[in-house]
């Protein structure tokens, strides 16, 4: 049950017209998932039910800066306020949901008959609840934007335990082309961070999607992320999901294959550490014919991390022809390190091609020994045997000063970790 001061504040909110009174009810009833909730079970939030959140964070008042491998527009949302940094390019607006639902109505028509969601997920609901006229970025017919749009999701708490939310749709038109980069992070913070965020997307026929997510928390912070992604006829998306720090990190993925001949490629690396738990939940939900997706993620854990990987591949009954195919692979670089994986595929159709596998395993000893005897120090070689791991991951990065970026973080991220 919620803390009952958390409870009173959000009876009181649920009475404004700002915030959606029937998604805040549904929350209130669940609560933060629990151990006993199945899709939830290795990565549960009970102790949250616990704690007097703050529901109004503080403004950041500190300059954020851009990323080194900004190409064109910068989009900061700061505990949940969202800025412009420069000038929208041409060919792509910015308006509050709202505004556009009037403005466009075959966006309008697809909005109205979201799917319903496809697990036990109260944490979106309270994200709902709070971001009833989130911004829309459309892309707009034929738009090809060859400069990449840098979304900076940044937190911080000083005063008290702070929930902070944020969420943002994209929406692609026929034949557009976008770059999309999420750089999840966070500031110094003196006190708990829960980080509750949703991305939203639509894709048209023939439009083009690559999203990279970039996490990289403070110890202390939380963060829960729901990406829902509908695609049409013909459209592509290429996602690379890379989760290097964070107490608790959760990925929430869902694809919603609504076209023939899609095309939806799911990339992951995951490098949890000491304190660490990072979870990648992913539905790939095959609705028509001649579809195709790929999923490959890989972890490396540190010191005594946890990991979690659940993949579920839905074939419906119409959906002949689809090729699925799903693999994690997982070193534990510990021997306190565990790591939990679920792939699951349910078919209804007759004529496709899936597969799915995972394997958990540690660094050969023959090849460290092999190293060593090449005068390379104990140390140095791990790193270079899981570096050599993860790198199918890191090549498939499009951009090179972001994969530079990336590979330093990473490394980093694993000599640190001998050093503990």
């Amino acid at each position: 049950m919620l803390h009952s001061d958390t409870k009173n504040t959000l009876v009181n909110l649920s009475e404004s017209a700002a915030f959606s009174s029937e998604s805040l009810s549904n929350f209130m009833d669940n609560g933060f998932p629990t151990n006993k909730w199945e899709e939830w079970k290795y990565a549960s939030l009970k102790s949250f039910n616990d704690v007097n959140w703050s529901w109004t964070p503080q403004a950041i008042s500190e300059e954020v800066a851009v990323p080194s491998f900004q190409q064109g527009l910068s989009i900061q949302t700061l505990n949940g306020r969202t800025s412009l940094v420069g000038d929208l390019p041409t060919g792509l607006t910015c308006v509050p949901l709202n505004q556009f639902l009037v403005q466009n109505q075959a966006f309008k028509a697809l909005y109205e008959k979201r799917n319903p969601l496809l697990d036990q997920n109260s944490l979106y609901h309270l994200n709902d609840a709070f971001n009833q006229n989130p911004l829309v970025f459309c892309v707009h017919k034929h738009t090809n934007l060859e400069a990449s749009i840098v979304h900076q999701y940044i937190v911080e708490a000083q005063s008290a335990p702070t929930v902070i939310q944020g969420k943002i749709i994209l929406y692609l038109e026929e034949g557009a082309q976008l770059t999309w980069i999420e750089q999840q992070a966070s500031l110094s913070s003196k006190s708990l961070v829960f980080s509750n965020y949703a991305l939203e997307i639509w894709l048209s026929e023939h439009a083009q999607l690559t999203l990279y997510k970039d996490q990289d928390l403070g110890q202390g912070i939380s963060l829960v992320d729901h990406t829902f992604i509908y695609q049409a006829a013909n459209s592509q998306v290429d996602l690379f999901t890379f989760s290097i720090n964070g107490t608790y990190v959760r990925n929430n993925l869902h694809f919603y294959i609504e076209g023939p001949h899609v095309v939806s490629n799911l990339n992951g690396l995951y490098v949890p550490g000491e304190g660490q738990l990072m979870d990648n939940h992913s539905v790939v939900d095959h609705r028509m014919p001649h579809s195709e997706s790929n999923e490959l993620y890989k972890g490396v854990l540190l010191g005594n991390a946890t990991g979690v990987f659940n993949g579920k591949i839905f074939v419906r009954k119409d959906a002949q022809k689809t090729n699925a195919f799903q693999s994690c692979k997982n070193v534990l670089a510990s021997d306190r390190a565990t790591m939990n994986t679920k792939p699951q595929l349910e078919i209804w159709a007759d004529d496709v091609k899936c597969s799915h596998g995972t394997t958990t395993g540690q660094l050969s000893e023959e090849a460290l020994f092999y190293m060593r005897s090449r005068g390379i120090s104990a140390d140095a070689a791990r790193t270079l045997l899981l570096l050599a791991f993860v790198q199918q991951v890191i090549d498939k990065v499009g951009i090179s000063s972001l994969r530079d970026y990336l590979s330093s973080k990473i490394i980093q991220k694993i000599e640190q970790s001998w050093e503990a």
